[in-house]
């Protein structure tokens, strides 16, 4: 009877502690496809814009002509992000826009004359 009692009081706390350090466990917030429009505007900028859930970290990074990465932006707060890009100081040619999260990513080329 002691020894039934000692195992049944033993997983009793083994299953207490096991649902403490679940409900500690923060579970990401991802999106399976993020609405992102990339797009030319006047003057050497580009415009990225995008929606997310909140708590996404969602990264933009910019590559030059030469894959070189000329920015990096993380976005975590917000549930929207739109900036527009100035690269009227960079050369003209082909530049490289990526928007990712842990599951999705979109990348479009978009050239400066």
């Amino acid at each position: 009877m002691k020894t039934t009692l000692k195992t049944i009081a033993l997983s009793l706390l083994v299953a207490i502690s096991t649902s403490a350090f679940a409900a500690d466990k923060v579970e990401k917030v991802v999106s399976s496809e993020l609405n992102v429009q990339i797009r030319s505007a006047a003057d050497s900028k580009v415009v990225v814009r995008f929606d997310k859930l909140v708590g996404e970290e969602v990264i933009v990074k910019i590559y030059d002509t030469e894959g070189t990465l000329i920015y990096s932006d993380k976005d975590v707060d917000s549930t929207t992000y739109a900036k527009a890009f100035d690269l009227s100081a960079y050369p003209a040619g082909k530049y490289a826009y990526e928007v990712s999260n842990d599951v999705y990513s979109v990348k479009k080329i978009v050239e400066l004359k």
